[in-house]
């Protein structure tokens, strides 16, 4: 008799619980609350996994951490029935103590193998997990990156393996080959080669090993994330999946046994936008969404400077006011000579008149500000850094591709105030800073300076491995939203002269 399985994943939801849209105060078509609607159609059984970062990216988990709410996003999946679900490496940005009071209202596991404390696993390694007769061995794995993004506070203890050889072990050690009909990896990270042409996205780095995972001959179904990239490899009857994020998809695995035992996997990604909204997911959070738009809602200031972001790549190759305005806000807390900051991918800047809400949308992020003592030639390589972020085409400056893909990476790039430099974007890459000065005098190598700037560039995120060779003034644990809101608070109507201290030039 033939058997037949699905599986069902989702993957870097960032708190899309609902498809409220806190940015446009309006439905979306995305949000985890559309997937019941799929989950009704079909005949077959089923298993529901999600990949992590579930922990972190939007307004309603910001105010429900802070007000201390039951877990939203633990309501949800329990809804919803998920059964396992590993972790992504923003699941750790509030520390153990908030991911273990997540783990402690979830009603299914949490899986991930190669996260250890105290020379043994931290979660649960694998499960067998049988279901219609069919024997599931699912893994769960993270990338071994995240000591490199995340403060040593919120890791204390752990300690991050291999993803592969983990992997490897836990398959070899459990002899999941012969005691499961299939065997299932769920890794938040994502691919360093394409599987097709196996050529190199980028840097070699342990970021990302899903190529490496898709070798391991018993791995049948690999789930992976983090890119953000939907994509789909099938390879003699092994498949690799990735999606989008935000709950704007899942993916959808469709396995068959025949007589024989003989196994057939089908896979698909599939937008949620194609399905209703289920009013009883809605209703759930319905009050916490209520209680996050009242306190959001507050008007807390005037901006008379226009701070809307309608291309990533204009606001990036001529200065943008609201990179001065973080600048502005960090030199003045830290008083340090230089500032820099980045925004992120989806910045949409601010309006006229600015609402906590506008804040929390644009800088979901949880990094601290520091203050590095950095030298002139530090501060060099960093910059060129930046410099790579530009391309030539057809004589125009455009946005090097290493930034759009495998992952869109426009937060990499930062914009600086308090020197004034000048980029090439004709040159080779590493020799475009053409001019470099502070207060009008070049700056030389040995020269020091106090240097201002978000934690996750501060350890060398994004490229950035100069700044591990700086010296750690202080660092200031506020949040971004707490800088931004207090600093508005303080200065109700704001008009500040624009400093355009750099160039980008072809």
């Amino acid at each position: 008799m033939n058997k037949r399985l699905n599986i069902i994943y989702t993957s870097d939801t960032h708190g899309r619980l609902s498809a409220y849209d806190f940015l446009n105060q309006n439905y979306g078509s995305f949000g985890l609350s559309r997937l019941p609607n799929y989950l009704k159609t079909l005949e077959t059984s089923y298993l529901l996994l999600d990949n992590g970062d579930f922990l972190q990216g939007s307004p309603l988990l910001d105010y429900s951490r802070k007000q201390n709410l039951l877990h939203p996003v633990a309501k949800v999946l329990n809804a919803i029935h998920y059964d396992y679900v590993t972790v992504g490496n923003h699941d750790f940005n509030y520390g153990l103590p908030y991911l273990n009071s997540f783990q402690s209202s979830y009603q299914g596991e949490i899986l991930c193998a190669n996260i250890y404390k105290d020379n043994k696993p931290y979660f649960k390694t694998h499960v067998i997990h049988e279901i219609d007769g069919i024997k599931v061995a699912i893994i769960g794995v993270t990338t071994e990156f995240i000591p490199f993004w995340e403060k040593p506070e919120n890791l204390k203890g752990l300690v991050f393996l291999d993803v592969v050889e983990t992997t490897k072990k836990v398959i070899k050690d459990n002899d999941l080959k012969n005691k499961s009909d299939l065997i299932v990896v769920m890794y938040h990270g994502g691919f360093n080669k394409d599987l097709n042409t196996h050529q190199a996205y980028g840097p070699d780095t342990i970021e990302n090993k899903g190529y490496e995972l898709f070798q391991i001959k018993d791995i049948d179904v690999l789930l992976t994330g983090h890119q953000h990239i939907p994509q789909i490899y099938k390879n003699n009857q092994k498949v690799a999946l990735q999606t989008s994020h935000n709950a704007k998809d899942f993916g959808l695995i469709a396995i068959s046994f025949d007589q024989d035992h003989n196994q057939s996997i089908d896979a698909k990604i599939i937008s949620l936008s194609e399905y209703a909204i289920d009013e009883n997911i809605e209703q759930l959070i319905n009050d916490d969404i209520k209680k996050t738009n009242s306190f959001l809602s507050q008007t807390i200031g005037i901006i008379k400077n226009d701070m809307h972001i309608s291309s990533p790549l204009d606001c990036r190759i001529k200065k943008h006011p609201l990179f001065q305005l973080i600048n502005q806000i960090q030199l003045e807390y830290t008083k340090a000579d230089i500032s820099m900051a980045s925004l992120p991918n989806e910045t949409h800047g601010f309006p006229k008149e600015i609402t906590l809400n506008d804040i929390a949308v644009n800088f979901p992020f949880e990094n601290d500000l520091v203050v590095l003592e950095v030298t002139g030639s530090i501060l060099k390589e960093a910059l060129e850094q930046n410099a790579s972020y530009f391309d030539i085409k057809e004589n125009q400056i455009v946005i090097n591709s290493r930034f759009l893909f495998p992952k869109v990476e426009h937060y990499n790039y930062d914009v600086y105030d308090g020197i004034e430099y000048v980029i090439d974007a004709s040159k080779p890459i590493g020799e475009r800073i053409t001019s470099l000065t502070y207060k009008n005098k070049t700056i030389h190598p040995e020269d020091t300076f106090k240097l201002a700037l978000n934690s996750y560039r501060a350890i060398g995120s994004g490229g950035f491995e100069m700044f591990k060779k700086a010296k750690r003034v202080i660092a200031y644990p506020v949040s971004y939203f707490d800088l931004i809101k207090d600093y508005i608070e303080a200065h109700p109507v704001l008009d500040f002269e624009l400093i355009e201290n750099f160039k980008v030039i072809k």
